[in-house]
């Protein structure tokens, strides 16, 4: 067997972050009387998505991503608005998505007791721990690991050394890296000198990819050498 630890994301990974992030944020405008609807998610996107790619470079710290994402938003449409008590609203909501990728609960089963199962994630501490314990899915996960509580995040190779000084060493020779992004996941496990494997589409996978999935249940004959 060549790999016998999966290191995988969570968000738009195996949870349906898009589809929780817009609930959580429709139920957060809706506090300040706000309508939030589908045709004003890409605006938010965009700013959420340019912190996250500015955390992972080092340009920022996380904490400053929260409220300033919600700050910039609410200046393009001007809406005067406090940022920090809408971030407040939206993270627990957040927090309490359950919303999962196709296949996700069939790839876990899968996966459990075959393999170590090791979730590592850059998202907010709170959230992140509330959402897999009412997932029901925490029971298929060996180790989580959150980049605030490591000290550091993905893509850097000092997450990935800490995880590994935590699940063995030796790990890193049978360990295959599986996530949704280039730029955190991708480039994660290039780092850490671990093989990759992309979900996403053939079209958007680059050099970074060892190995690309469009569906999660296609993971396993990798995983089994075929």
């Amino acid at each position: 067997m060549r790999f016998d630890t999966v290191l995988i994301d969570v968000d738009d990974t195996l949870f349906d972050f898009r589809k929780s992030s817009f609930e959580a944020l429709v139920k957060a405008f809706a506090e300040i009387g706000i309508t939030f609807t589908e045709e004003d998610m890409p605006k938010y996107e965009a700013f959420n998505n340019q912190m996250w790619k500015s955390y992972e470079l080092g340009e920022i710290e996380k904490d400053f991503i929260y409220a300033e994402r919600f700050r910039r938003y609410f200046a393009s449409i001007g809406l005067d608005a406090d940022p920090v008590a809408i971030n407040r609203r939206y993270l627990l909501e957040l927090a309490e998505g359950r919303n999962f990728m196709p296949h996700c609960k069939e790839l876990l089963q899968a996966l459990h007791g075959k393999y170590l199962v090791v979730v590592v994630t850059n998202g907010d501490t709170y959230a992140q721990e509330r959402r897999i314990e009412r997932s029901g899915m925490a029971q298929y996960f060996d180790y989580v690991f959150i980049s605030e509580q490591l000290g550091t995040k993905k893509p850097e190779k000092d997450f990935y050394d800490k995880v590994f000084a935590q699940i063995g060493e030796s790990r890193r020779k049978t360990a295959l890296m599986v996530g949704d992004s280039l730029s955190s996941d991708m480039q994660g496990g290039r780092n850490a000198g671990i093989p990759t494997c992309f979900y996403g589409t053939r079209e958007n996978a680059d050099e970074r990819c060892d190995y690309v999935i469009e569906d999660l249940l296609d993971l396993l004959p990798i995983l089994e050498g075929n």
